[in-house]
């Protein structure tokens, strides 16, 4: 393993329900409206199999090899050629996914919050602070992600309530009146989020009680589809068939929120949300990438690569993205099978094979990754 450091199976719980959150809650409920209408509540509940398939399907292969991340595996189970082409696909997507996220973030902040200040300057913060985040290792990332994840709940709460007076159930109505394909249209829509759960694989072999790893995580599936299914409601009851018209309802919402008559503005609490939120996914993400490239090429440390790829993914979030209404209308719809592909679609494909070497030969042990015994100075 690339270093020392230790995280427990609650915190990376958090870290990965925080990463599914970061874009989730702002985006989502426009996007599953428009095919779901007024049964987009019920998508969550049939989308989080994809949660739990790649949960399983994380702890399946990290039984087989312990000591090892996905890009380790990879080649143990498909060879040295093929396993790096796996890899390297899957680390392309990460690259991507990290880009356009941090472009969405920068750009709502610009649009939303600090209108005078350019997006690039939102997109370099975030990667120059992340790169400290990275350089620290997976125990800063694992505090961090504990510390935020009661914060963004309170905050959650905070804007919910103040409205719920207001909210019409007679939105929700009437139950499945398109039948049931809309209702599963729009959980594999959300099957951009819930497979995001193989980026534990790359945490896992840092994971002190690894016994309780599954059970952590499903539980942050849990936690992801109970948020999801109440921010749809919330929607839905609050602004009805007026949701697919603007790009992030919630943020809409949070705008007309109070608490008695004095606090107001809490769209500032959002600002915070979603800060908090990009930042862990940022530093997943990132901590995935240069990790990942460190053990394809077999290199004692990934501190050296913190920044050029901090500097490859401020690139791309800019490069790759002439406007959001292009990204949104194009790039956007051809992403969801790539992210698919990526992250239900390559861990399926490793599942497959992993279960067949096993069968084909029961004792024979995996074999040992070349970077054990590297200490986490990078010294052997």
């Amino acid at each position: 393993m690339l270093e020392g450091g230790k995280i427990s199976a609650a915190q990376l719980a958090c870290m990965m329900y925080l990463s599914l959150q970061a874009t989730a809650t702002l985006a989502s409920p426009a996007l599953i409206y428009g095919i779901a209408q007024n049964d987009m509540y019920l998508a969550p509940l049939l989308g989080c199999l994809g949660g739990f398939l790649t949960v399983y399907i994380a702890m399946f292969l990290h039984r087989q090899y312990p000591s090892q991340t996905f890009f380790q595996y990879s080649e143990s189970i498909l060879g040295p050629w093929l396993g790096k082409l796996v890899s390297l696909s899957f680390l392309l997507v990460c690259l991507l996914m990290n880009a356009y996220q941090l472009r969405q973030f920068s750009e709502l902040m610009n649009l939303a919050f600090m209108t005078l200040s350019p997006p690039a300057v939102f997109t370099c913060t975030m990667v120059l602070v992340g790169s400290i985040a990275v350089r620290l290792g997976v125990e800063i990332i694992g505090r961090l992600s504990l510390l935020f994840t009661p914060i963004i709940v309170i905050i959650v709460v905070i804007l919910v309530l103040p409205l719920i007076q207001g909210m019409e159930p007679d939105q929700v109505l009437p139950f499945l009146d398109k039948g049931a394909m809309p209702v599963v249209k729009g959980a594999a829509m959300l099957q951009i989020w819930f497979p995001l759960y193989i980026y534990s694989t790359m945490f896992l072999p840092y994971v002190s009680n690894i016994n309780k790893a599954a059970r952590w995580l499903s539980y942050s599936v849990c936690w992801v589809t109970l948020t999801f299914t109440i921010t749809f409601l919330y929607v839905i009851m609050s602004i009805g068939a007026a949701t697919q018209l603007f790009s992030y309802p919630f943020l809409l919402l949070s705008r007309y929120a109070a608490i008695a008559s004095f606090m107001t503005h809490l769209d500032s609490l959002i600002m915070i949300m979603w800060v908090l939120d990009v930042f862990i996914r940022t530093i997943v993400m990132y901590y995935a990438a240069v990790s990942g490239i460190a053990q394809m090429c077999k290199l004692p440390s990934y501190k050296p690569l913190i920044l050029p790829i901090g500097l490859w993914i401020v690139i791309l979030s800019f490069w790759s993205i002439p406007d959001l209404s292009t990204f949104n209308e194009n790039i956007g719809k051809l992403l969801i099978f790539v992210y698919c592909y990526a992250h239900l679609g390559i861990p399926l494909f490793l599942y497959v094979a992993a279960l067949i070497r096993k069968i084909i030969a029961p004792n024979k042990q995996p074999p040992t990754t070349s970077n054990q015994g590297v200490q986490p100075n990078g010294t052997r």
